[in-house]
């Protein structure tokens, strides 16, 4: 059986496991191990934006590319307070609104192509339907505003405990389908699919691989974002599950395991030595 060959630009780096260390710390990390591209998780202590402004991107940017690196993905922190996609109080709406077209706005000076997003969550003690619209309704209008900065949101699934709205991907088609905007694709974050029972296989069969832009490309078990080898996923076989689709995005590295946060140089070794075989 061939081996699956990507390019060692489509691994991206994450800098989520480095929050206890500056982005200099991390981003020396990921020249140090390869790297070549990186998704950059905007939070605190390593960017900063909010409804108000962003700060720095022409600094950040010459940091990021001095070492030789890309940023090509902006993920906003969007899966913990204060922001989410389907906001309700009106008050809430306006500053999430104002927060994620900061982060497209921001995307653009780093030079990045992609906003990664989520369905958001609304309340649970509402009809799912309600939570759905104003999710449906705030991604239609940042839409626009990444077409006009040349970026395209990504909105990938989330796990059951995080939504109601959108951890099936009946449901990311369906939000897929409303807001209906060229700005507007999707993406597979593999933890994810694994805890719904989904495939790599049905994503591109509902999608089809012009309107998959971007991954989160880790190991699971079915949960956990893991460093490859420590979950239970086989990396060939997700290889090739993307590639022969005709998959040509990212591979975020997305590792969020607690354990992970101590050392995370160490780990994006580790990572990086599991990834080398399958890259060129």
């Amino acid at each position: 059986m061939a081996t699956p060959k990507i390019r060692r630009e489509q691994v991206a780096g994450m800098n989520i496991h480095y929050v206890n260390y500056s982005l200099d710390y991390f981003l020396d990390a990921q020249q140090r191990i390869g790297f070549k591209s990186i998704e950059l998780w905007c939070a605190a202590p390593h960017v900063w934006l909010d409804h108000m402004r962003y700060y720095d991107a022409k600094e950040i940017r010459q940091k990021i590319e001095s070492r030789g690196l890309a940023v090509h993905v902006l993920t906003p922190e969007n899966c913990t307070y204060p922001y989410q996609f389907a906001a309700k109080e009106p008050e809430a709406i306006d500053r999430t609104f104002r927060y994620f077209a900061n982060g497209i706005r921001f995307g653009a000076e780093l030079g990045a192509k992609i906003l990664e997003a989520n369905s958001g969550w609304g309340y649970w003690n509402e009809p799912e339907e309600e939570g759905f619209k104003r999710s449906a309704e705030m991604h239609s209008r940042l839409a626009e505003v990444a077409k006009e900065y040349g970026m395209t949101i990504a909105c990938e699934s989330l796990r059951p405990q995080e939504t109601r709205i959108g951890y099936r991907l009946d449901q990311i088609k369906r939000l897929f389908d409303t807001v209906n905007h060229p700005n507007f694709k999707v993406m597979i974050d593999l933890t994810a699919m694994c805890v719904q029972g989904e495939t790599v296989q049905r994503w591109f069969d509902t999608f089809g691989a012009e309107n998959i832009i971007h991954s989160h490309f880790q190991d699971c078990d079915p949960y956990g974002h893991y460093v490859w080898g420590d979950g239970k996923q086989n990396l060939h076989d997700m290889l090739c599950a993307f590639l022969d689709n005709g998959y040509t995005g990212l591979f975020s590295q997305e590792l969020t395991d607690g354990s992970y946060f101590e050392d995370p140089f160490y780990h994006d070794q580790r990572n990086m030595r599991n990834l080398r075989m399958y890259t060129e």
